[in-house]
């Protein structure tokens, strides 16, 4: 077997691994959420005071270790479907998965 054949099935070996979709579905994630920021950090501007924002910083903490706990499969499936080829859902925000407005 050659070098080339060798290296070739290697590669074709990672990129349908479960853990190469999976990176791939967070940066799918994270390139959305970068999208959001300029939003997101105008509504925190406009809220409450610092004196919430230990407890709004801690809900925030427990929310996220939540989504990492049940996100791993979807971000599989997300990577797979951009390394397809396929467009992701319109409508939807990267973090929450709700439609926006």
């Amino acid at each position: 077997m050659s070098p080339v054949t060798d290296v070739r099935t290697e590669f074709r070996k990672i990129a349908e691994s479960k853990p190469f979709h999976a990176a791939a579905g967070a940066g799918v994630v994270a390139t959305e959420a970068l999208r959001e920021l300029p939003g997101r950090l105008a509504k925190l501007r406009n809220g409450a005071g610092i004196a919430t924002l230990e407890k709004r910083a801690n809900g925030y903490v427990t929310e996220v270790r939540t989504r990492v706990e049940h996100s791993y499969d979807q971000l599989a499936r997300r990577g797979k479907k951009a390394l397809n080829g396929k467009p992701a859902a319109r409508g939807k925000t990267a973090l929450n998965g709700k439609t926006s407005k």
